[in-house]
């Protein structure tokens, strides 16, 4: 694998055909090494060391006392890094669950996520290289958000405010060599994702903690016995979003209708709905808005004309063109590389080709006829 630091610039990439999970969690432990509980208004100094949250000992992360690993049911897609994800919260206090949206999280909340490349797509667990480690505190006033990048020893992260971009190499899942250039971003383009317009105020607030997306087998009640989560009912009561994991490697055209749709809106939700929500900046823009609560089809794109796309839309008309995957603006925006026209458009460089082929078999399904719109 080839890491070679460059000036921060906005960069595609070649598209690459993997079947692979995106989401492999790597083996982790917990230790009681002595560690920065999280305290309230906390400054992070600029070693990643320095917060005494989590060491790496070339295979594994091994987690100060306190800090709880966690996965997410349906993650979000970024050119197929491995992470490896991490909570910690003050000591004696703890996360409030709520049913739908972010949980209620206590001030000096860490929210702790490692990406990683392995030299083989095919054997994700295997020769990782640490890339980066995004370090979301909860202060007084907000969410912080800090990018730490990893030296090519493995040995130190140290905050990145400018960000970075590396060449990376990795045999992909035909055994076939890929390079790409893959994005650390900029601390400030972190509010590209994580902002949301709150009484006409940018908000900082994570994506992937909550309820259906952290319900994965007994997780929620691991958190909540270890005192991250507090109130977590009957798991029987919860919804769960789509087990990625698994759920990938199916063939979707042997699948219900009902399953589809679900994989397909849990995907768009995660991948996209950060920003295509109500409250979001392209939600509000657009008035195309991707969360999967969402009921009504216009709103997710059914024969809706986007509002000013430019390139992006690819010479079509409108964002979902019921039974019409390939003259649907939403699939041309997710399978494009090209600058100013793909989404998300920052986070990725790679084609997820797996996350694009349950879109398009819901697309396929999806009744309905635009031609009088």
């Amino acid at each position: 694998m080839i890491l070679l630091p460059v000036l921060w610039a906005c960069s595609g990439g070649d598209d690459v055909s993997t079947d692979v999970s995106t989401d492999t969690t790597v083996s982790t432990t917990t230790t009681a090494v002595t560690g920065d509980t999280g305290t309230t208004n906390p400054v992070d100094p600029d070693s990643l060391a320095a917060l005494r949250v989590l060491d790496w000992d070339g295979s594994r992360f091994i987690y100060a006392e306190g800090v709880q690993p966690y996965t997410l049911a349906t993650p979000l897609f970024s050119d197929f890094a491995v992470k490896e994800r991490a909570i910690q919260v003050p000591e004696g206090a703890s996360a409030s669950f709520v049913e739908a949206g972010v949980f209620d999280f206590p001030v000096g909340t860490r929210l702790i996520k490692s990406f990683l490349f392995p030299a083989d797509l095919r054997r994700p667990d295997e020769d990782l290289q640490l890339i980066e480690t995004r370090v979301l505190t909860l202060e007084e006033d907000g969410w912080d958000a800090w990018p730490y990048l990893w030296n090519e020893e493995q040995t130190e992260a140290m905050r990145a405010p400018s960000g970075a971009v590396l060449d990376i190499s990795v045999i992909d899942q035909a055994g076939e060599n890929v390079e790409f250039a893959y994005l650390v971003p900029q601390r400030n383009q972190c509010v590209d994702c994580h902002e949301r317009i709150i009484d006409g105020e940018g908000v900082n607030f994570p994506i992937g903690p909550t309820a259906r997306n952290l319900h994965v087998g007994d997780q929620l009640s691991r958190l909540g016995a270890a005192g991250i989560i507090d109130g977590v009912p009957d798991l029987s009561k919860v919804d769960s979003a789509v087990d990625w994991a698994t759920f990938h490697a199916k063939d979707f055209s042997k699948l219900d209708d009902e399953a589809v749709a679900t994989a397909a809106r849990d995907y768009l939700d995660i991948n996209c709905a950060h920003c295509h929500n109500p409250a979001g900046a392209e939600g509000v823009s657009s008035q195309l808005f991707l969360n999967y609560d969402n009921d009504d089809p216009f709103n997710y794109g059914v024969c809706k004309r986007p509002g000013s796309a430019g390139p992006g839309t690819g010479g079509f008309t409108f964002d979902i063109d019921p039974g019409n995957p390939d003259e649907s603006i939403l699939l041309f925006r997710m399978e494009t590389t090209e600058l100013g026209a793909m989404m998300p458009d920052i986070g990725r460089s790679l084609v997820d080709d797996r996350g694009i082929a349950v879109v398009r078999e819901w697309i396929s399904r999806l009744p309905g006829d635009c031609k009088s719109k």
